[in-house]
């Protein structure tokens, strides 16, 4: 009986022989003195959902209209598909783009809004209507095709606006926030939408997002932006659970971050003795010396209470529960931990799941508590 190859299929970034579908190498975008895209380097592969996240101002809008060719990078190339773009009008490139806005034209009927890209191209009629038909079926919004953007819903202007952006059959289509104007329940729905229509497609998307669960929900990988610099580029798990710095460890999701020494070494693990004067162990996936000054992050539904808490105890802390924050599906506790006058004294965030019912929750406002978390249930980071 044969043997089935149990070998792990590598995903196309960690295959060093896959060819990158969009390439961009070492681009800088200036407006006058201000650098909005600073010296980016970037792969993204067929098939991918990639998405950009940052605060406003972060440079992740102008980097999409640079592979849009809505704007011209002061240096640097950009690839789409093995061919060199940088100097293409957006017209031209293999690409279409849905803005935040969705920019539909008023006085032309959902039908006509679909169809407009495949006219300006001059496709036969017939070719034309059976296209069209087939991306409103697609989009569940068939029997909307004679409306007028005003008589449509946000979600449903969104769908229309999909529809006319994956007309023209694009290989790259970039989404500008395409679901930052829906409310949250829409939102939420809409995102398992896109990927599973994406995954149906198979065309590449690239989208912009300051809406961290967003992209953590949609994304194969995702790009961590600050003021026009890539931070991290990794897979959604790997960002969370290992932020590369203190500022990713920080825009992503909630994190408790505790300054201290590195004070003993152990394998892959690290003794660090915190400024709150207890010591922690942690892995670390990288060497360092000893002394060397570091931050352990740790999220906060990675705590748990402590029932065997000890004063010489690694990875234990004590405080007082100041703040309570229900949300149904979990809290979130704000311990202090130290007198409130110490400057070292400082606040934990723990997130518990509401298993029980709220009355018969355990912890309450100014009570003790005592909490720990394991060794792997954070990382190092360098300061």
């Amino acid at each position: 009986m044969a043997i089935p190859d149990q070998r792990r299929t590598l995903e196309p970034w960690q295959d060093p022989e896959a060819a990158p579908y969009v390439r961009i190498e070492r681009v800088t975008k200036k407006f006058g003195d201000v650098y909005a895209v600073d010296d980016v380097s970037l792969n993204i592969y067929q098939g991918e959902f990639f998405s950009l996240l940052g605060s406003s101002g972060c440079g992740k809008s102008t980097l999409l209209r640079l592979l849009g060719g809505f704007e011209q990078p002061t240096l640097g190339r950009i690839y789409i598909d093995g061919t060199d773009v940088t100097d293409i009008p957006p017209y031209a490139r293999p690409v279409n783009m849905m803005f935040q806005s969705y920019a539909l034209f008023p006085h032309m009927s959902v039908e006509q809004n679909v169809a407009f890209g495949l006219k300006q191209d001059r496709m036969p009629r017939a070719e034309r209507a059976e296209r069209v038909g087939e991306l409103l079926a697609l989009l569940k919004v068939e029997e909307l095709r004679k409306r007028k953007p005003d008589q449509l819903s946000g979600g449903q202007r969104q769908r229309v606006a999909l529809a006319r952006s994956l007309a023209r059959h694009p290989k790259l289509l970039l989404l500008d926030e395409p679901l930052g104007a829906l409310d949250k329940r829409l939102r939420e729905n809409t995102q398992f939408e896109l990927v599973n229509l994406q995954e149906r497609l198979g065309i590449t998307f690239v989208t912009v997002t300051h809406d961290q669960e967003e992209a953590m929900t949609m994304s194969t990988r995702i790009a961590v932006m600050d003021v026009g610099r890539i931070m991290q580029v990794d897979t959604p798990t790997a960002i969370y659970e290992y932020p590369n710095s203190r500022f990713v460890a920080r825009f992503i999701g909630s994190v408790n971050l505790f300054e201290g020494k590195v004070a003993a070494l152990d394998g892959d693990q690290v003794l660090v003795q915190s400024r709150l004067g207890r010591s922690m162990r942690m892995r670390c996936l990288y060497p360092l010396a000893l002394g060397t000054p570091v931050t352990v992050a740790v999220r906060p539904e990675k705590i748990r209470p402590c029932a065997d808490y000890r004063e010489d105890g690694v990875n234990q802390l004590k405080g007082v529960v100041e703040d309570i924050a229900y949300l149904g599906d979990v809290s979130i506790y704000r311990v202090r931990v130290g007198e409130r006058a110490d400057p070292s004294s400082r606040i934990v965030e723990m997130t518990l799941t509401n298993i029980q019912p709220r009355t018969e929750q355990a912890l309450t406002w100014e009570q003790e508590v005592a909490m720990e978390w394991a060794p792997t249930s954070g990382v190092v980071l360098p300061e």
